[in-house]
């Protein structure tokens, strides 16, 4: 006989695909040629908000990791530097940063940034203000002991940090860093403001060219739904306590 859990299982696939069933009878007579036929520019939009989400992680993820140190390890000034630098991008709106390096940056400095440059500075400074925190706790997470064994070793402080500290640390923090990607792909959705064609704005173009919102929106929910819900299984494959606390 089946286990209860595989039962479980099976009830709840056969749930998820009634509902399926039931959503695509529900939508069978929506546009969805415009869809199809917009489907190579919505394609090209869906990849430059991944390139984006990526790129912004993964300057974030090297910036944070120097932000997390000089707040945990740095001397005092530069400390303070770090924990300012953190706390006014935590504190205001995202879509005000996109908009201080999107018209700041030429205000100040003369030069005109195109809208992808300017997205992924913009990405990149909210991913590396919350990667920072989350390194943070990863650092402290790591036992003393180690350290202190490194430096009754002869190891240098900065071999025991980037050889000793640092892996078990990015370790620790591996769901949190995932569950980063997921915050930051939906993120990306803000950069339309600029002018950027990513995803969101693609959908929004062919709706103002054809309108067909009902088809185009729904497939904008669904795409979101799917790429976050593949990255969310990602991070509950390494955190199965990950989604379940509210």
């Amino acid at each position: 006989m089946l286990s209860k859990r595989w039962q479980r299982r099976a009830v709840g696939t056969v749930s998820w695909l009634f509902i399926l069933l039931v959503c695509l009878w529900l939508v069978r007579g929506l546009r969805w040629n415009v869809v199809w036929q917009a489907s190579p520019f919505l394609l090209k939009g869906l990849l430059v908000s991944w390139e984006l989400a990526i790129i912004s992680v993964l300057i974030g993820l090297v910036a944070g990791i120097g932000l997390a140190a000089a707040r945990l390890y740095g001397a005092i000034g530069v400390r303070h530097i770090a924990i300012g630098y953190v706390e006014l991008i935590r504190s205001i709106p995202q879509i005000m940063v996109i908009f201080w390096v999107f018209f700041g940056i030429p205000a100040v400095t003369g030069y005109t940034l195109d809208p992808m440059p300017a997205a992924i500075i913009a990405l990149s400074t909210i991913a590396s203000a919350y990667l920072a925190e989350v390194i943070r706790a990863g650092l402290l997470s790591v036992s003393r002991v180690h350290r202190e064994s490194g430096y009754c070793s002869g190891i240098s402080f900065l071999d025991i940090f980037l050889h000793i500290v640092l892996p078990q640390a990015m370790r620790n923090m591996l769901p949190a860093l995932l569950a980063h990607i997921v915050m930051m792909f939906k993120l990306t959705a803000l950069v339309y403001l600029i002018g950027l064609i990513d995803f969101f704005r693609a959908i929004i173009l062919v709706n103002n060219r054809e309108y067909a919102p009902e088809a185009l929106y729904l497939t904008m929910a669904v795409v979101y739904f799917v790429c976050n819900f593949i990255l969310s299984s990602i991070v509950r494959s390494f955190d199965p306590k990950y989604g379940l606390v509210a």
